[in-house]
């Protein structure tokens, strides 16, 4: 089967056929002849990476008036990264259509910018939900001629927090406009909004995750003694140097400082979660995107909507607190029919957890075997000076938590801190050296270049 043969276009089949897309996935097979061939609302439901967005973009395309240059189609998802992402389908799938406009708007971007963009003519918003709402106060968007919304991964604006900024959204949305949900899981706020907004007789679509993702993700995991979990995940690490992945943490605290303990690692790794600011962010996503980082440390709420092709791997640092979260990471590999491993790190006591994953989620994982790093241990201590001291507003206390903020240490490896009027040492096993100094290379406080040296 091919997209003709669902009812699309020569002239979208044309731009798919330029981006090398020939074969439509199940999703693709039973949603696009319905949008095209019914007004009834959607509920789709398929699992990360089984190409949702073409579900999607391709028949509302095919629907969209070119000649009312008004806001026909809204698509509002979690994230300004997945926002793009979508936006930039509408692009490429519209090049041989008449001209078809999409624009993009989320949070961190100035909005005076996008209200200018947004008096072009514009047939497709792709939104964050907070910055939709920004725009319909200012009135700088007009919804009047909206035909289509559709939620784009809606479990994870739920996740996120948006439940209250969707219905205020969608009571604000004129009567007898198609409605489709698109979404991973089914948590009570995403059946409540079906509930409440839908359509009694909506359609309802589901992919087999069993079937149709994971048979495409092998499920590993290994086990890692307590204290030597840093060793493990670089010997695992090691033999993936040439290949990216993303290694997920629980908390922003751990994927901070898990990326710094990895700086001068054969892997580049950086990080991605909570306290990072847009500019940071794009920065980060931008160096994996051009494989100037090859490892990227995430949290799973920094991690939603990201979509990079072609990653080998993820790793489950830490487990996630619920199985659903388990289906939203590895889901970030084997993407579009591509094969991806997902591997989880475990103690011996807490080998049960992967039994409740393979319970609920109707999967199964193999063991395989890491062993920890083996390097020559550089245990002799080296003391270090740093040009911050009392001065700088410094105690032996808080110079020891800013090493640990800023360089990835634990307070366990610092020893004999020494605090003057403007300058400080500390001893730390050698090994700790290229670490400690590629991290706060360049680093500035209070307009202070820090500067560190070995003694």
């Amino acid at each position: 089967m091919n997209f003709s043969d669902l009812g699309i276009n020569d002239n979208i089949n044309q731009a798919l056929i330029e981006n090398k897309i020939s074969e439509p996935t199940d999703i693709q097979i039973q949603t696009i002849p319905h949008i095209l061939l019914s007004d009834i609302d959607l509920v789709a439901v398929a699992q990360t990476g089984t190409g949702k967005t073409a579900a999607f973009c391709l028949p509302l395309l095919q629907k969209i008036d070119s000649k009312l240059p008004k806001v026909q189609v809204l698509v509002l998802v979690p994230t300004r990264e997945l926002g793009q992402q979508v936006a930039r389908e509408f692009f490429l799938f519209s090049k041989h259509l008449p001209r078809v406009f999409a624009e993009a708007v989320y949070g961190g971007a100035p909005i005076d910018d996008q209200i200018q963009r947004l008096k072009r003519s514009t047939h497709v918003v792709v939104a964050t939900p907070g910055r939709l709402l920004d725009l319909l106060d200012r009135r700088a968007i007009n919804l009047q001629d909206l035909r289509y919304l559709v939620l784009d991964e809606a479990d994870e604006m739920m996740n996120m927090g948006f439940k209250g900024e969707i219905d205020q959204i969608l009571k604000s949305c004129k009567k007898g406009i198609v409605n489709m949900l698109f979404t991973a899981t089914m948590p009570t706020d995403v059946q409540q909004i079906i509930k409440n907004y839908l359509q009694v007789d909506f359609k309802e679509i589901r992919i087999n995750a069993t079937e149709f993702v994971n048979q495409k993700i092998e499920h590993q995991f290994f086990v890692y003694k307590q204290g030597e979990k840093l060793d493990y995940l670089k010997s695992y690490l090691i033999e993936r140097k040439e290949q990216r992945g993303i290694l997920f943490c629980r908390t922003k605290t751990a994927a901070k400082r898990l990326a710094k303990q990895l700086a001068g690692f054969i892997v580049s790794a950086d990080a991605l979660h909570g306290n990072l600011n847009q500019e940071m962010r794009d920065k980060v996503m931008r160096g994996f995107k051009k494989n100037r980082i090859n490892l990227l440390v995430a949290t799973d709420i920094a991690a939603r909507g990201i979509d990079v092709k072609d990653l080998d791997y993820i790793i489950h640092y830490h487990l996630p607190e619920k199985p659903e979260y388990y289906t939203h990471r590895s889901g970030r590999t084997a993407r579009a029919g591509k094969t991806g491993i997902s591997v989880c790190m475990v103690k011996a006591e807490t080998l049960a957890d992967i039994k409740i994953l393979e319970t609920d989620l109707k999967i199964e994982f193999s063991e395989i075997i890491v062993k920890p790093l083996d390097a020559i241990k550089l245990t002799h201590n080296i003391c270090i000076h740093i040009n911050l001291g009392f001065a700088q507003g410094f105690t032996k206390t808080n110079l020891a938590e800013f090493l640990v903020e800023e360089a990835g240490m634990s307070l366990n490896d610092i020893k004999n801190v020494q605090v003057n009027d403007n300058d400080s040492t500390f001893e730390v096993s050698a090994q700790y050296e290229q670490q400690i100094f590629i991290n706060l290379k360049g680093y500035k406080l209070a307009h202070r270049n820090v500067k560190l040296t070995v003694q």
